[in-house]
Formats: C-alpha cells, structure tokens, sequence
C-alpha cells in the first residue's frame, strides 16, 4: 500500500511539472530581419539615467538607430565597453541612441548599477549612458547566454545585427550609420 501511495504521488508530481514546461511564452524571441512589434516602444521599463530613476517607455528611441547593449555590473568586457559607447553617443547624438539593458538575470540590484554608471565602484569610469534595470521583456525578445550583447537596431525598427563586444568598433558603426540613416 505504502509503494503504491508513493508510486501515485510521483506520478502527480511528474504529470505537474510537465504541465508546467507546457506554458506557452507569451513574448516571441526575435531573430535578425525581423520587425519590432508595437509592444517594444511601449512597454514601460524603469530606467536609470544620472542619478535618477523612472519609469517610461522607449517611444523616444524610435526613428533612429538604436544599439541596446545587454550588460551586468560583474562583466568587465560589458564596463570596458562602455567608454566606446558613450563617446558615440556624443559623438553621433543626432543620428545614434544607446541604452543599456541590465535583465534580473544578472541579479544587478538597482543601487548597484547607479554606482556602477556614477563611477562609485571605480572612480575613473563614469558613464551617462541610460540603463534598463530590472528588465525581463527585453531579455525575452533578445535571448542571449553571454555578456555583453548588442542588438543593433535600423531607424525602421527592424532588428539589424545581434553581436557580441568584437562588434563594437567605430568601422561596424560607421557601415550600420551609413546604411540606416535617421527617419524624419
């Protein structure tokens, strides 16, 4: 009786946690050439940009290239890079934006990434680059196993390129500029 018991209840558990891994995602990945979906420039994100946060949307990205760049406060690679992306984005302000996308995954606190980008961490490396903390929706349109990576987006909202930091070089954003001009 006792076998039998233990037999039906490993059953159950077995039959549940497969009922689980069936649940459908509601947000599909999306791979080079395809289109943002609306819900990209509209969901809300809570963002970090010099010393503050706030909640907003992405709506202010759109019509120009945009480069996200997918980081964690314990990847060097990730901090390193951020010197070349914030001198683009002085550099090229009028035709380039770039936002840093921090997911939970990384397990970033918030308080981490504000003293990670105000150079509390390392006072030689201040950057005024805007992060996305805390983020799950954008790591789940963009899933990735390693750090950094970089989505390269067109001004039409199309997914141009996904890459990793040997990407990152001014000869890569002069061809993606180039051939992504700013949308009026």
């Amino acid at each position: 009786m006792k076998k039998t018991t233990i037999f039906i209840v490993m059953a159950l558990l077995c039959l549940n946690f497969w009922a689980l891994a069936q649940e459908p995602n509601p947000i599909k990945p999306l791979k080079v050439g395809d289109k943002l979906p609306q819900s990209f420039w509209q969901q809300e994100h809570t963002i970090y940009q010099n010393g503050r946060t706030t909640q907003q949307t992405l709506a202010a990205y759109k019509g120009r290239p945009l480069i996200l760049d997918f980081w964690a406060t314990w990847c060097s690679t990730c901090i390193y890079k951020f010197g070349i992306l914030a001198q683009w984005q002085e550099s090229y302000r009028e035709q380039l934006s770039v936002l840093l996308v921090n997911s939970t995954n990384t397990r970033d606190k918030e308080q981490r990434v504000a003293e990670q980008l105000e150079g509390k961490r390392a006072p030689h490396q201040q950057f005024k680059l805007a992060s996305v903390v805390n983020d799950t929706y954008l790591d789940a349109l963009f899933p990735h196993r390693m750090l950094p990576h970089y989505i390269w987006i067109d001004a039409t909202g199309t997914v141009g390129a996904m890459t990793n930091a040997d990407f990152v070089t001014i000869e890569q954003l002069q061809i993606f500029l180039k051939t992504n001009p700013v949308k009026p």
